[in-house]
């Protein structure tokens, strides 16, 4: 099961071929620690962006903008009187939790 296949979610929105990447991106992360998809995605977004812009404060500006609108969309998914994580979409997306390991063993 893909961790990202909610066709409403805004996430998924955009070109044919964005929403393929991003199916074919939660199927390659399928299983890992949320911490490292979280990483590699980081990853991704970084040396994409080094690549693509030769100047460092156009980089920066960039990922400013970028991130900008990646905070209005992530804040429409919490109620702003609450705080509490909106149900505005199917839970069909799963990120696999890292088991707990209790430090004792038991």
């Amino acid at each position: 099961m893909s961790i990202l296949n909610n066709n409403k979610d805004p996430l998924n929105a955009g070109p044919e071929a964005g929403r393929v990447l991003l199916e074919r991106f939660g199927l390659a992360a399928n299983e890992f620690p949320l911490q490292v998809v979280i990483d590699a995605a980081a990853n991704l977004l970084i040396n994409a962006i080094r690549q693509s812009v030769p100047k460092r404060t156009a980089a920066l500006a960039y990922y400013d903008e970028l991130f900008g609108r990646c905070k209005t969309a992530l804040a429409a998914h919490y109620d702003a009187v609450t705080g509490d994580r909106r149900n505005i979409f199917a839970h069909t997306q799963h990120v696999v939790m890292d088991l707990h390991k209790d430090p004792k063993g038991l």
